[in-house]
């Protein structure tokens, strides 16, 4: 198993560098083939309120999209040519405002997908709940990178949040054939004194066994969270031990049209100094 189609949405267009440079350093690694996806949305038409009769039509998104298209197709391009890679550009015009939607469709054909983290403080056009949105309907693993500072994902250490829950499973399995190249890859039990069942053994030593028969070199190990966030203290983990990826599953669930997400998958999304592996 290995990734051989990677999905860039390219619609941050504040990060395209970061984007571009993330995808083509994983399509080196792995001798893949990228496909970088930018979605220009639909107008968004809002009811009409109070004694106006027509419905309030805006057209900033698609105007802000439109006129970015040809310099993120050119940087885009220029990228992946100075790297040789293989690659294609996907112009999208949608059917709909929501440029999520045309991702999760076209992330399904992908074996992974990369995506910015959206900056709270700024309006990009994008939705606020973008990545929750591919994340949790793509079915695909989802590489989700900081939305500021230093985004390249380097794979000689990698931390692997483990809980034995379904999520991380299998984000674990989903993350396989970067495991495989990493020098080290840690599985990080956080707090595994709290649980009366882990007594007597090493938290996360079968998911190191099987990884193990892959060629992946994987050590578990329990980490205390000292008061912090299991978010929190996974992250620590991580930058404790300078490693380059974080693996993990993402618990949440939808409501009406909302998604909701577990305090560790929330407190990462919106606090993450490094790029994010996440399956759902």
């Amino acid at each position: 198993m290995t990734y051989k189609t990677i999905l860039v949405s390219l619609n941050e267009v504040g990060r395209m560098a970061e984007l571009a440079a993330a995808a083509a350093g994983l399509a080196r690694d792995l001798g893949a083939h990228v496909a970088g996806l930018y979605v220009v949305p639909a107008v968004q038409v809002y009811p009409s309120v109070g004694f106006e009769a027509a419905p309030q039509v805006f057209e900033g998104n698609r105007s802000y999209f439109k006129d970015h298209a040809a310099r993120v197709k050119q940087s885009f391009g220029d990228a992946m040519t100075r790297e040789g890679l293989a690659h294609d550009f996907r112009l999208v015009d949608a059917r709909t405002p929501v440029i999520a939607d045309e991702v999760i469709a076209q992330g399904r054909s992908s074996d992974v997908i990369i995506v910015s983290a959206t900056n709270p403080d700024e309006i990009t056009g994008v939705e606020r709940d973008f990545v929750e949105q591919v994340v949790m309907s793509a079915g695909r693993p989802v590489v989700v990178l900081p939305y500021q500072g230093e985004a390249k994902i380097r794979l000689d250490d990698i931390v692997v949040g483990w809980d034995g829950g379904r999520e991380a499973s299998r984000a674990a399995f989903d993350a396989l054939p970067l495991l495989k190249l990493a020098k080290t890859v840690r599985i990080v039990r956080v707090d595994p004194q709290k649980d009366p069942a882990l007594r007597g053994s090493v938290a996360g030593a079968d998911l190191a066994e099987t990884l193990a028969r892959h060629g992946v070199k994987a050590e578990a190990m329990g980490y205390p969270t000292d008061g912090m966030d299991e978010g929190q203290a996974l992250m620590r983990c991580a930058e404790d031990n300078g490693s380059g990826l974080i693996v993990m599953g993402a618990y949440g669930h939808s409501r009406l049209a909302e998604f909701i997400f577990g305090g560790a998958t929330r407190f990462v999304l919106t606090r993450m100094t490094r790029p994010v592996l996440m399956s759902h």
